[in-house]
């Protein structure tokens, strides 16, 4: 059974863009919260390996808790840089928005009352106005007596004065806010191991989408709220570092994943490929990088667009794990992703309970996965790596995302190093040309872009150049191109705006 890599666009109508907007959006704000979760790994070694139990040295500790304690202040800056295309104003006016926000909302608040502690919720609105304000007013022009203000510095100017507003809007309508959440905190409780399987499906599933980050957000920063010493933390995964004895039920289900199941299904497919060393070559890496830090995309991605089916039963096997782990009340969270190297620091922390449970929970879904896969792999003749022309349409020497493949050689045979045919310079070609495309951001394996027109998109042409698969939906796109997207990304960034004649210098 062949499957397509590519998602069909949608039919063109104004409802259809309507949710190219909206989606357009989401993802921009879900690689945007990539940039504070990628703080949190060293931040929670430091923790970690500071505490009474491991090293026992206080000022490392606090080196750690420093960085969780400004989360929100964090959350507001890399929001703001993000959506605002990586602009250093920006970023200064989620800083400003934030730290005014919060000013004016403790002044009207009852500090001693915990559940109107917002988390890092103001950080994600002062991000959020602060990056909109900056693409509406960066090149605004003020009177000549008021020249020094205009352009980018009027920004965090504008952000501080429209948070005056906004803090005090809140401190009227967060208490009913915090009553809504605890009562959906509360639901999602209540319905025992439920809860975290419905999460832990999702959380995979909206991966192609990349969306994922986005109710890892809530169940990660905001879910539920725990009090020691004076301090209140919420999220699930905050409240576990902080010592919290009922969290980390969100969490401990992916272990078993990460660390045996997507290991396993890499042997699945190396042991089922047609061109085993192929197959290798390319899943290997991908299993020892899931089995030791947790990041599984560059396994996902080998699948996902070839055998999409492939990729639905990981989804659900991810959510039966989350059911079982809460079932059996085993409670681990994470600084990073659910890898060996968490599952080492976390063993003993405080609020773990029976971590030593996911062993043998994970070696049965590394036997789940296995079977699974080596199932449908041979019944449905799936395209997974290393399976050649017979299933997949493409060589046998396809690279997946996970490669670092550079640019095509030339004609000569050397390596091109001209700036029009540089790798960057090729997919943007490849994509329509720079009048196609309206915006691009680069994930950890894919781009992300807004284009004009999706149906001017070469994709043979960008499958030449490393990509493993297309996603459209209308005008939004998603190119998968490996780990070196974000660099791609970076390059094509620097050729739009040279092609553009925009100036990059500050004002």
């Amino acid at each position: 059974m062949s499957v397509s890599s590519t998602t069909s666009s949608a039919p063109s109508s104004p409802s259809s863009s309507v949710w190219t907007r909206i989606l357009a959006a989401s993802q921009s704000l879900a690689r945007s919260l990539m940039l504070p979760v990628a703080v949190l790994p060293v931040a929670g070694l430091l923790l970690r390996l500071g505490q009474p139990d491991v090293l026992n040295i206080p000022f490392i500790a606090n080196a750690g808790d420093a960085i969780f304690g400004n989360l929100a202040l964090i959350f507001a800056v890399s929001i703001a840089f993000g959506l605002a295309g990586g602009e250093g104003a920006a970023a200064l006016a989620g800083a400003v928005g934030y730290l005014v926000l919060m000013a004016v909302y403790n002044t009207f608040i009852d500090k001693t009352n915990s559940a109107l502690n917002p988390g890092v919720f103001p950080g994600l609105l002062a991000g959020l106005v602060a990056a909109g304000l900056y693409r509406r007013y960066h090149r605004i022009r003020l009177p000549d007596y008021l020249g020094f203000f205009g352009g980018r510095r009027f920004v965090p100017i504008l952000t501080g004065l429209v948070m005056v507003i906004l803090g005090a809007v809140m401190a009227l309508i967060w208490p009913y806010i915090a009553a809504g959440l605890d009562a959906l905190s509360r639901a999602i409780v209540g319905i025992g191991p439920f809860g975290p399987a419905i999460y832990g499906f999702l959380n995979r599933l909206l991966i192609p989408l990349g969306l994922h980050h986005v109710p890892n957000f809530y169940i990660w920063q905001v879910l539920g709220d725990f009090t020691s010493g004076g301090k209140t933390t919420h999220g699930d995964l905050l409240r576990f570092l902080a010592g919290d004895k009922s969290a980390g039920l969100f969490e401990s289900g992916f272990y078993p994943i990460m660390m045996f199941g997507l290991p396993a299904a890499c042997l699945a497919m190396i042991r089922h490929a047609r061109f085993p060393k192929i197959a290798a070559g390319i899943l290997l890496s991908g299993a020892f990088a899931s089995l030791l830090t947790g990041i599984t995309e560059p396994v996902e991605f080998a699948f996902i667009f070839v055998a999409p089916v492939l990729f639905v039963i990981h989804a659900l096997l991810t959510g039966t794990a989350l059911f079982v782990c809460s079932l059996l009340g085993i409670k681990i969270a994470f600084s990073f992703s659910a890898g060996l190297i968490d599952y080492i620091l976390y063993f003993n922390a405080p609020a773990a309970n029976n971590p030593w449970l996911l062993l043998p929970i994970g070696l049965a879904y590394g036997v789940i996965y296995y079977f699974v896969f080596s199932f449908f792999i041979k019944r449905f003749n799936l395209g997974t790596p290393g399976r050649g022309e017979a299933s997949t349409g493409l060589s046998a020497d396809w690279i997946l995302p996970e490669s670092q493949r550079g640019p095509a050689p030339s004609k000569n045979g050397s390596t091109a190093t001209a700036e029009t045919d540089t790798l960057a310079a090729q997919v943007i070609e490849a994509l329509g040309g720079k009048g196609n495309i309206e915006s691009v951001e680069g994930c950890i394996t894919r781009l992300r872009l807004f284009v004009g027109d999706s149906e001017k998109i070469d994709e043979a042409r960008l499958k030449s150049l490393g990509s493993s698969g297309v996603i459209k939906q209308g005008k939004v796109v998603q190119v998968v191109m490996g780990m070196q997207s974000d660099q791609i990304a970076s390059d094509m960034n620097s050729l739009l705006k040279a092609g553009s004649g925009e100036k990059t210098a500050s004002d």
